[in-house]
C-alpha cells in the first residue's frame, strides 16, 4: 500500500455484527427471495430437489457447515451460533429469508461482472430452496445416522498457529470520547535473516474501538525514534507510518477475511525489520482498552514473485450536502508489466456503488469488481481465481457513487458536505490491487524483486506533479 488510507467503515456501536443481525431483523419476505427474483425454486426445488421435504441433519447442517458456522459459532463475529439443531430451528425462518434475498452469506460483487473470484460462500438456487423449504416445514430434524461428520474450525487464528505472533508490547488506553485516534506501535520482528510470508493475520484486541489497523516494515529505526519522543506506547502518525518504510503488511477492516498466496507468491519480510503497527481508534463513549497482535505465516515452498499493492486513489473529491448520487473517479497508471491477484475495494458510510475496471493499451476494457450496493461493514479482499495481466501503459480505472442525502447510514444529520478525511465522518475513495511482476522468477541466480521501488519512485514522481501544478496555481 503505498498510500495509506482509513480502511474501514463499521458503525460507531459495532460493525458488522450488527449488520449480521440487522440483516436477520429485516430480511425480506421469503416469498420474494432468491427463487421468486430469479427466476429460480420451483415447486421441486422447494423441496429439496427430489419431491422430499428437507431435514436438518441430511440437508440443512451442510449447508450451515460450508457457509454459516464461520461466523455463526462461539467467540465468532455472528451475533449468534448456529452449531446445533436447537439454535438453527429457532431462526429457520431468519436463515431463509436472508439466504433467499442474498444478503447472507455476505459477498457484495456482483455475479458476471468481472473475473471469476475465490473464496464465494454465495450459496446455490438449491441450497436456497432446501433452506426456505426446511423452514416451510416447521424445521424437520431427521434421523442422527443423516449427519454429515463435525466439521472442526481453528480457535483464535482463522489460518491455524501463526508461525510468529506479533504483539504490542502494552495495552493502549483509547479514552471514552474526542477525536479518531491514529497510533503506531512499534514491534520488532528480531528475525536474522530475510523471511517470506505467505498470509498475515489480524486480531483486534477490541473490535469497539478499533476501526482498522495497518501494519509496515521498517529497517531504519525511524520507527523507534518517533515512539521514544511521544509519550505513552507508540507515536501518533495519519495515513502511514510518519517515516520512510521498506514495504508493508496489508492491513485489517471489518468484514476482511484472510486467505493464504498462491504457491510461489509470498511478500517479503526483511531481517531485523520492526513492524509498525497503526491502529484507527474511534471512541466508544466509554475508556477501553486494546492490545492487537498480527499472526504471520512462512512460505513453505519456494517463491518466484513477490505480491505488492498499488492503489487508484482520489483524495480531491467534495460531495455536496443533500446531493443523492455524486460521481467519483480515481485512476491508478500501470507502470511495469505486471499480473494482478486481488483487488481491495474502499469507501466510507456514503459509498453507493463501486466498479473496478483495467483499460488496456489498445483500448479494450475489462472489469475487475462490481459491488452495485455498497456495505462499508463488509470491506474484503477479494482474489481473483487467475491472475490477470496488466501490461505497462494500461490503467486501472473507478468509477464509484456517492449518496449523501438523509438516510440512517449518514454520519451528519442534517447532511453537511463531506471530502475526503481520516474520520468515520469523513470519505475516502480508494481501490487496492495486489500485483506481481510479470516473468519475475526469484528462484533464479540474481533476480531481484524491484516492483516495490518501482511503486513507490512512481508515487513519489506524481506527488511532486500535483505539488508542482498547486505552486502553479
Amino acid at each position: 500500500m503505498i498510500h495509506g488510507d482509513s480502511r474501514g467503515g463499521r458503525s460507531p456501536r459495532g460493525g458488522w455484527s450488527l449488520a449480521l443481525l440487522a440483516c436477520l431483523m429485516i430480511a425480506a419476505p421469503r416469498g420474494l427471495a432468491a427463487g421468486a427474483g430469479r427466476g429460480e425454486g420451483g415447486p421441486d426445488e422447494r423441496k429439496g430437489g427430489a419431491g422430499t421435504t428437507p431435514t436438518y441433519t441430511k440437508d440443512i447442517l451442510p449447508i450451515l457447515q460450508k457457509s454459516c458456522m464461520n461466523c455463526h459459532r462461539s467467540r465468532q463475529v455472528g451475533p449468534f451460533s448456529l452449531e446445533t439443531y436447537e439454535q438453527a430451528k429457532k431462526r429457520a425462518d431468519d436463515i431463509a429469508a436472508v439466504a433467499g434475498d442474498r444478503s447472507m452469506p455476505p459477498w457484495q460483487p456482483k455475479a458476471g461482472k468481472g473475473p471469476r473470484l475465490k473464496h464465494d460462500p454465495s450459496l446455490t438456487a438449491a441450497d436456497v430452496a432446501k433452506l426456505e423449504a426446511w423452514a416451510d416445514a416447521g424445521a424437520p430434524r431427521g434421523e442422527e445416522k443423516d449427519s454429515p461428520s463435525p466439521v472442526t474450525f481453528a480457535e483464535g487464528w482463522t489460518l491455524g498457529t501463526p508461525d510468529m505472533v506479533l504483539e504490542m508490547a502494552e495495552p493502549y488506553q483509547v479514552p471514552a470520547s474526542g477525536p479518531d485516534i491514529y497510533r503506531c506501535f512499534v514491534i520488532p520482528t528480531n528475525l536474522r535473516r530475510d523471511i517470506t510470508i505467505s498470509a498475515v493475520e489480524y486480531q483486534p484486541g477490541n473490535r469497539k474501538v478499533v476501526h482498522h489497523a495497518m501494519a509496515f516494515l521498517d529497517t531504519a529505526g525511524g520507527g523507534r525514534e518517533r515512539d521514544a519522543n511521544d509519550p505513552g506506547p507508540g507515536y501518533t502518525s495519519y495515513s502511514n507510518a510518519g517515516v520512510p518504510v521498506e514495504g508493508d503488511l496489508g492491513g485489517w477492516a471489518a468484514g476482511n477475511t484472510v486467505h493464504h498466496l498462491p504457491d510461489g507468491i509470498g511478500r517479503p519480510v526483511p531481517a531485523y525489520s520492526d513492524v509498525l503497527l497503526q491502529v484507527h481508534y474511534h471512541p466508544s463513549g466509554k475508556v477501553e482498552s486494546d492490545r492487537t497482535r498480527i499472526g504471520l505465516y512462512f512460505c513453505k515452498k519456494p517463491v518466484r514473485q513477490m505480491l505488492h499493492w498499488a492503489n487508484a486513489t482520489n483524495d480531491k473529491f467534495r460531495l455536496p450536502a443533500g446531493q443523492a448520487d455524486v460521481e467519483v473517479k480515481a485512476t491508478w497508471n500501470v507502470p511495469v508489466d505486471v499480473e494482478a491477484l486481488a483487488v481491495t475495494p474502499h469507501m466510507h458510510q456514503l459509498g453507493r456503488s463501486f466498479r473496478m475496471f483495467a483499460v488496456f493499451p489498445g483500448g479494450r476494457t475489462q472489469d475487475l469488481l462490481h459491488i452495485e450496493s455498497w456495505d462499508p461493514n463488509w470491506q474484503n479482499t477479494y482474489y481473483f481465481d487467475k491472475p490477470i495481466s496488466l501490461p505497462r501503459g494500461s490503467s486501472v480505472k473507478i468509477v464509484a457513487h456517492f449518496d449523501n442525502s438523509a438516510h440512517p447510514r449518514n454520519p451528519h444529520s442534517p447532511p453537511k458536505a463531506v471530502g475526503w478525511g481520516p474520520e468515520v465522518g469523513d470519505e475516502m475513495l480508494v481501490g487496492y490491487i495486489g500485483v506481481v511482476k510479470k516473468g519475475q522468477d526469484l528462484t533464479r541466480p540474481g533476480e531481484k524483486d524491484d516492483l516495490y521501488d518501482i511503486l513507490v519512485r512512481q508515487y513519489v514522481r506524481k506527488l511532486l506533479r500535483e505539488q508542482s501544478a498547486k505552486s502553479a496555481r
